[in-house]
């Protein structure tokens, strides 16, 4: 019969757990450390080779940047964006396909597209729920269930990566034109667009009716009439008749108009960057990132040897069997 374990013996046998698990990976490495020792001339050398190799490939002609841009979706979901975007992601070499390559999809010459690899897409979250784009997701750990961290609907984080900085314009330029000339992403534009224009002319006259409304009380209505109005809270009393005025109504309403006249002139295509494509000025593969790894593979590799070469008899009579 199983007997039932209590809160106190769970944390008891979840601490025992980590720290046996911390206990063998301090073993573990305690004995590397020593087959290095035992074996320096085959891991000291290879620790060499393993960091001469990163830092060949971290050589300055060879350095590669992040470039990226925060795109403004006017009417395309993120999800369509993304759709038309994989044609760039999986955009094939020139030699295999001749209409489906990379030149071809952006209109540039190789000598343009030379370094230019990793096309990703991150999303855009905003955390205080004012459409103000508040960072980007790089670790992709937001969830479009999220109510906390929301995914934007409108925003999208475009971003590759280049041998050549001066030419990051040029490829961002062009794969934004290559995003707006695709027919579905050019009739949700227009369909956003038609709707836009509707809604900013509605706030409009709902505007200058609240206006009008309050302006006929004063302008239109006798001395002796506004004489006998008193106020409450949401307007005045006139005889019999309560009078609502309209200052928050119209206030509010002008700030709604405001913030659609806006996205209406940033409406100007299907996909806008707002501030251009910008690139990290710290490489992707810099040397002393790279220098790190080329010791700690060339360590691991080093030790997988000197444990070949210490066990070369059982191995030996193993492969024997």
């Amino acid at each position: 019969m199983e007997r039932e374990m209590n809160f106190f013996e769970l944390c008891r046998a979840c601490f025992r757990g980590i720290w046996n698990a911390v206990c063998a990976c301090g073993n573990f490495v305690a004995k590397m450390i020593r087959l290095t020792y035992r074996m320096w001339w085959i891991v000291i050398p290879m620790v060499l080779i393993g960091l001469g190799a990163a830092n060949y490939y971290a050589r300055f002609n060879n350095r590669i940047y992040k470039a990226e841009a925060v795109v403004w979706l006017n009417g395309p979901t993120v999800e369509l964006t993304k759709q038309v975007y994989k044609n760039i992601q999986y955009a094939v070499p020139e030699y295999i396909s001749a209409t489906q390559n990379l030149n071809a999809l952006l209109g540039l010459s190789a000598d343009q597209l030379y370094g230019v690899e990793k096309f990703v897409t991150y999303p855009v979250i905003d955390c205080r729920r004012d459409s103000v784009a508040d960072y980007v997701d790089y670790h992709m750990k937001s969830s479009p269930e999220d109510t906390v961290s929301v995914q934007m609907p409108d925003r999208l984080c475009l971003s590759f990566h280049t041998k050549r900085p001066n030419n990051v314009q040029t490829v961002g330029n062009a794969v934004i034109a290559y995003l707006n000339s695709n027919p579905q992403m050019q009739a949700a534009f227009e369909h956003k667009r038609i709707v836009l224009q509707r809604e900013v002319q509605f706030a409009k006259d709902h505007v200058e009716k609240l206006d009008s409304l309050t302006s006929a009380f004063y302008f239109e209505q006798g001395a002796g009439q506004q004489a006998q109005a008193s106020l409450w809270q949401k307007g005045v009393v006139l005889g019999k008749r309560e009078i609502v005025l309209f200052p928050n109504e119209i206030y509010r309403e002008f700030r709604r108009y405001d913030a659609l006249d806006y996205s209406l002139t940033f409406c100007t295509a299907p996909v806008v960057a707002e501030d251009g494509f910008t690139i990290n000025p710290v490489a992707v593969n810099g040397r002393i990132k790279m220098s790190l790894y080329g010791l700690l593979i060339g360590w691991i590799i080093g030790c997988l040897l000197a444990v070949a070469v210490e066990q070369r008899k059982r191995i030996a009579a193993w492969l024997k069997q």
